[in-house]
C-alpha cells in the first residue's frame, strides 16, 4: 500500500508535466504562428482562464499585434482550442 506522501508526490508530479507540456506546446504554436521578426518583439506571459496574455517590447509593436489579433486568435485557436482570447501588453522582458 502506498504512503499519503507517495500518491501527492505522484499526483502533484502529474500535474507539473501536464503543465510543462503545456507550456511547451504554447510556444511551439506560437513559434509557428508568428514570423521571425514578430517572435523578436514578444515574450508569452502566460494562460489564464482560457487568455494568452503576451508582452510586446513597443507601443508600436502592440498596435501590430492588435491589428492582427484576430488573425493570430485563430491560428492559435485552432491548435489550441484552450485559448480563446489573446492579449498584448508591453511589458519589459529579455
Amino acid at each position: 500500500m502506498d504512503s499519503i506522501g507517495d500518491i501527492v508526490s505522484t499526483v502533484i508530479g502529474n500535474i507539473a508535466d501536464k503543465k510543462a507540456a503545456a507550456v511547451v506546446n504554447i510556444e511551439e504554436v506560437w513559434n509557428i504562428v508568428l514570423d521571425v521578426k514578430e517572435l523578436e518583439h514578444t515574450q508569452l506571459v502566460g494562460i489564464n482562464n482560457g487568455v494568452l496574455f503576451v508582452y510586446v517590447d513597443s507601443s508600436v509593436w502592440l498596435y501590430h499585434f492588435n491589428v492582427r489579433k484576430n488573425n493570430i486568435l485563430q491560428k492559435v485557436s485552432k491548435r489550441i482550442p484552450e485559448i480563446q482570447d489573446v492579449r498584448f501588453k508591453i511589458g519589459k522582458f529579455r
